[in-house]
């Protein structure tokens, strides 16, 4: 037949190549975020983010700090998040209380009760949209300031 001649096989095979190789973008993410501030955000955002993704951002500011987390944009499969969605870990991820999981809706804001915070992105194999956007930044715990007034009175008294 000539379906199978050299030429004919080697038109599919181009095909097949450039459907893979453009179809898969590459990406990284998340990573360990240690400025005092800063942005995360789902792959390729503001386009859609990709299927079957999982990512961690561990986000560790100094000691005597806490991490307040803000979700300035948040567009996902909605519903009750079982397909894609944010989870938020006041601290390491899985052996730590989850203080929430989102994926449409209010723009929440989370903060830890130590130094570190944790946030999973997960994505299944269907549908993708836009994604999400949250910016973070520390704030001095208030146990560790009202400690050193403490200890400034033993000083001077």
């Amino acid at each position: 037949s000539h379906l199978c001649t050299p030429n004919a096989i080697l038109k599919v095979h181009t095909y097949l190549f450039l459907l893979v190789f453009f179809s898969a973008e590459d990406y990284s993410c998340g990573g360990l975020l240690s400025s005092s501030s800063g942005t995360l955000q789902s792959p390729f955002y503001p386009r859609n983010y990709p299927n079957n993704a999982d990512c961690v951002w561990e986000i560790q500011v100094e000691s005597n700090f806490r991490v307040t987390l803000t979700f300035t944009d948040i567009q996902m499969e909605g519903g009750r998040c079982l397909s894609d969605y944010v989870e938020i870990y006041d601290g390491p991820l899985h052996s730590s209380p989850l203080l929430g999981k989102i994926c449409s809706g209010y723009y929440p804001t989370y903060t830890s009760s130590s130094n570190l915070l944790s946030v999973r992105f997960h994505s299944n194999s269907r549908y993708t949209y836009r994604g999400f956007q949250a910016n973070y930044y520390s704030t001095l715990a208030d146990d560790s300031t009202s400690k050193f007034y403490k200890q400034a009175l033993l000083i001077y008294t």
